[in-house]
Parts: C-alpha cells; sequence; structure tokens
C-alpha cells in the first residue's frame, strides 16, 4: 500500500492565497472584517441622580406613547457616535427617569449592547421597564387570534404575572435594543447580591417591525405618516404598569393629545442640547 509522505503537509501557497489582489482570499476577507468593526462612541447629556426606576419606552410604541404622556421638558439626551438617539426627561409626576430612545433614529445592531450598557451604568436604576413591539405577523404561537384581538406581551426577569398580558414566550425571540437592556440587566442581577426587576411590555404591531439598519443615520424630526396607533384603552393600561412594575406610580392619566401621524406634542418636550454631525440639529 502507497502512503503520500505529502497527505498530512499544509497546503500550498498558490492553493490559499495570490499574489493576484484581484482573486479571491478567504484569509484576507476575514481580517479585512474584524477591521472594520465600528467604534461606538456614547455620550449622555444631562444631570440625573443615580437608583431611580428607569422606563425606557422605544421606537413607534415610544413616540406613540411619549404624545400622550406628561414628560415635561426635555431634561438630557443620549448621543451613539455624534448622533442623538435617546431623549430624558424627569416627569414630575413620578420618581422615575425616563428614556425615549430610537423615535425617530433607529440602531444598528453592533451598537445595542454598549448603548445600554453605557446607560445603565450611568444612570444606575434599581430597575428598569421598556415599552417595544412585537410583530403580530410574525409571532409563534399554537393560538391564533385576529390581529385586532392581539395581546399585549411581557417579559420579566422575575416570576411575575401582569394580567390581562401574556407572556411573550418561546421560540419568539427579541432582536432590539430592548434585548440588549434585559441581557446587560439580568447579567448585573446574577453578579449582584440585589434582585433588580426588569420587565419589558410588547405592543401587539399588525406589521413587520423596523430591521435594524447597518448603519447609524442623522434623526429625523418627524416620524413617518405610516407609524401605528393603539386603542387607547390598551396604552392607559400599559401606561399604568409599566411605572407600576419598577415601584414608581404616577398620578395622572395617559391620553393623547396630537393625531397618530403629527409629532407636535413630542417635539414640544424636546430642548436643545447640540448641534453636530453632518450639519443636522439633533434636539
Amino acid at each position: 500500500m502507497e502512503v503520500d509522505p505529502l497527505a498530512d503537509a499544509l497546503p500550498p501557497r498558490y492553493a490559499i492565497e495570490s499574489d493576484d489582489e484581484d482573486e479571491y482570499n478567504p484569509l484576507g476577507s476575514t481580517r479585512q472584517a474584524a477591521d472594520q468593526v465600528p467604534i461606538v462612541n456614547i455620550k449622555i447629556e444631562g444631570q440625573f441622580t443615580t437608583g431611580y426606576p428607569l422606563v425606557i419606552v422605544s421606537g413607534p410604541a415610544g413616540y406613540f406613547w411619549a404624545d400622550g404622556a406628561n414628560l415635561g421638558e426635555q431634561q438630557g439626551a443620549i448621543f451613539v457616535n455624534n448622533i442623538q438617539v435617546g431623549l430624558l426627561f424627569k416627569p414630575s409626576s413620578a420618581r422615575a427617569v425616563v428614556l425615549v430612545s430610537e423615535a425617530t433614529t433607529a440602531l444598528p445592531l453592533w451598537s445595542m449592547n454598549k448603548y445600554a450598557n453605557d446607560i445603565l451604568d450611568r444612570l444606575q436604576p434599581s430597575s428598569i421597564s421598556i415599552l417595544d413591539v412585537y410583530s403580530v405577523q410574525s409571532y409563534i404561537s399554537s393560538e391564533l387570534l385576529p390581529v385586532h384581538e392581539s395581546p399585549v406581551r411581557y417579559l420579566s426577569l422575575q416570576n411575575i404575572s401582569l394580567n390581562p398580558f401574556q407572556t411573550f414566550a418561546p421560540p419568539n425571540i427579541l432582536q432590539s435594543a430592548s434585548a440588549a437592556f434585559m441581557s446587560a440587566m439580568n447579567i448585573r442581577t446574577l453578579s449582584s447580591s440585589h434582585q433588580n426587576n426588569a420587565v419589558v411590555l410588547l405592543l401587539p404591531l399588525p406589521g413587520i417591525p423596523r430591521t435594524a439598519p447597518s448603519k447609524l443615520s442623522p434623526s429625523r424630526l418627524s416620524r413617518p405618516s405610516g407609524d401605528p396607533a393603539w386603542p387607547v384603552e390598551m396604552m392607559v393600561e400599559v401606561d399604568e404598569r409599566l411605572f407600576e412594575v419598577v415601584g414608581a406610580k404616577r398620578s395622572g392619566t395617559w391620553a393623547l393629545k396630537s393625531t397618530p401621524a403629527g409629532s407636535a406634542s413630542l417635539t414640544q418636550k424636546r430642548r436643545n442640547f447640540a448641534e453636530v454631525g453632518e450639519g443636522g440639529m439633533y434636539i
């Protein structure tokens, strides 16, 4: 039996690499992809006392909720690579800090973990609650429900019941910045003797949620007219639970102050913090 003495030898150089720069080089493409990982720079402006409960409202759900919430004037801002992504409020009606996040600018996947961790490190909340959306069309369940009967769903780090809301059950997963906040809070809870709670409430979205962009773009100053609207009764109950689950029950009731396509209410709550970036005003 003949044995090939070169069977265990490395392949010749031309088998994995070429001197011709126009040819595909698998090793070179791997190094190039690693070199192109974006740098994430988080800047938080505004002065807040640490240790307060943190209420985070995100994306289209956050924009819609903010139109009916009595938040007062904007007290802080969060910038990712000099683009404003978050608006911070300290409403007088509750002992909590409110973050309106990604209402006008969506975060890329590569920035979400640092965004969530830097915010939690800076504000050091005792507990957090989050408002976001889930897609009714892509939700996996043995129970088939019409779109108009789809419930608010929730996830919690603690074993709690939020009737009449329903749990966001496996195999469904979150792939937004809300997942980054929940994961970061879970790690903090595991490494601490104090059990910090984190709850995310998910409004039913009839369509498919916007996908995370590949890069961070300057913010829009108005909301698209196609954004969804949810029943007032649902929003009132969600508003109560957002503050209740973090022990910061507030006075007042959620009430929509502008049309779903309008943006005047949230715009009036903003204040200028900086003029940076590509010639845009991030407020």
